[in-house]
């Protein structure tokens, strides 16, 4: 580490790639870093960088390397790490790059302010550590986040699913929960601070509870939030399609309730033919009774999925399959991914029977599908009664001084500034009425 003024407290850069978990989990670094003496900086010079990396697709994992080698040559007088997911997927590739000075797991987290404060005299041998294990759920909390929008509060880490693509079990480890009494002091403790919108965020938040003394479900953590806490906002990670209760439904279709009518599913694919070679606990039956209870809600509730295309089992015929679903329901948005093999996992040993130009082709299908849902979902909310968060204040450059927020159903919005808008604040929930949708925002 480079030498630093005595006068001076040391700054350190956090870059972070991929999931909210990881994004949590960057901002409990920072406090830490914050509490042991460290300056967390987006302008150097800086005594560390920490790369807070994302392995769960290949391409991920290359970005996180190349972020890696980018902050390498723009800051090489600091001491640079690499933590997260990527540290454990991608540890070969990264012990390659120039004058790396840790690799540390998602469980070595917790030790990793400690070892960049502790002084010592450098071997020119990245430090390993932290890459087998797990990172305990209480530890590495954020508990002193600054800020009054949005935050995140991990309520769960790991998965026991160990669906054949795959590799996040490897790397983050088996479920394990944070009591409900956990889960709302932090709630409370960013409620108390003005936050007005809380995610709960996870690995595999629909299995919340499994792990706990008294198991729990994710539903009843709900119920006890929502009475315990009426305010903030709440508003959930992704679930797959069997987790979605009845209670659950109710909650995100009733509008004076706290939780946010916004659900994203973790669907992957709809054909039956693959699901089954994933690994995933339900079917096109399943998914297609869901969407029918999920209905009512029409226009308010926004629904949005995730899918892999080009898995090994995923002939034309079963795209076509997920493709027509697709174009017949009512989602929101669309996260399309092509697949790539993962090291470790089942299907990372099967043949790649799509070539990539057909990846890339189906990928290209969706997502401009995508992009007309999102069109639809987006103009059937004009006219609208919408509450929004305000978020912060911009220049557009069409509509001039705006406030920018999301709805509660995770549209983006733009109130531009008025004489109505004089005592608005970062913060705020307004009630607004969009008039018009310009690709990017709804307006008023």
């Amino acid at each position: 580490m480079s030498a630093m003024p005595q006068s001076e407290k040391p700054r350190v850069l956090i870059k972070t790639l991929g999931c909210k978990v990881n994004h949590y989990e960057s901002l409990a670094l920072a406090e830490e870093f914050r509490r042991q003496g460290w300056q967390v900086e987006e302008q150097g010079p800086f005594a560390a960088v920490v790369v807070n990396g994302c392995a769960v697709t290949a391409e991920a994992g290359r970005q996180s390397l190349q972020c890696l080698r980018r902050v390498r040559k723009l800051y090489p007088e600091a001491c640079l790490v690499l933590t997260g997911c990527a540290a454990m997927a991608e540890s070969e590739k990264a012990l390659q790059v120039e004058n790396l000075g840790a690799l540390v797991g998602n469980p070595g987290k917790v030790s990793l302010v400690s070892w960049l404060t502790t002084p010592r005299v450098s071997s020119g041998v990245p430090a390993v550590f932290g890459l087998s294990g797990e990172l305990g759920i209480e530890s590495l909390r954020n508990l002193e986040v600054t800020g009054r929008t949005r935050a995140e509060v991990k309520i769960q880490d790991g998965c026991n699913a160990f669906c054949r693509y795959c590799i996040i079990p490897y790397l983050r480890g088996r479920c394990r929960s944070l009591p409900p009494a956990a889960v709302l002091a932090e709630c409370r403790r960013l409620a108390e601070a003005g936050f007005q919108e809380i995610v709960l965020t996870g690995i595999h938040i629909g299995r919340y509870g499994d792990d706990l003394a008294e198991p729990i479900t994710l539903t009843s953590l709900l119920d006890f939030l929502v009475q315990a806490l009426p305010e903030p906002r709440l508003r959930l990670g992704s679930l797959q399609p069997h987790e979605i209760t009845p209670r659950l439904i109710e909650l995100l279709l009733d509008p004076q309730t706290p939780l946010c009518e916004h659900l994203h599913l973790s669907l992957q694919a709809v054909s039956d033919r693959v699901l089954g070679a994933m690994g995933r606990p339900y079917r096109l039956t399943a998914i297609t009774e869901l969407f029918s209870r999920l209905q009512v809600g029409g226009a308010r509730l926004a629904i949005g999925t995730d899918l892999i295309v080009g898995f090994p089992a995923e002939t034309a015929a079963a795209f076509q399959e997920t493709l027509a679903f697709i174009e017949n329901s009512d989602l929101a948005y669309l996260h399309v991914f092509p697949y790539s093999a993962r090291p470790e996992t089942v299907a990372g040993a099967w043949p790649d029977r799509v070539p990539a130009a057909e990846k890339k082709a189906r990928a290209a299908v969706l997502g401009a599908l995508g992009r007309a849902k999102r069109n639809h979902f987006a103009e059937t909310n004009l006219g609208c009664e919408l509450e929004v968060l305000l978020e912060s204040r911009i220049e557009h450059a069409a509509y001039g001084p705006a406030w920018f927020g999301h709805s509660r159903n995770y549209l983006p919005v733009l109130v531009r500034e008025s004489a109505q808008t004089a005592g608005y604040q970062e913060s705020r929930r307004v009630k607004v009425t969009a008039n018009f949708w310009d690709g990017h925002y709804l307006s008023v």
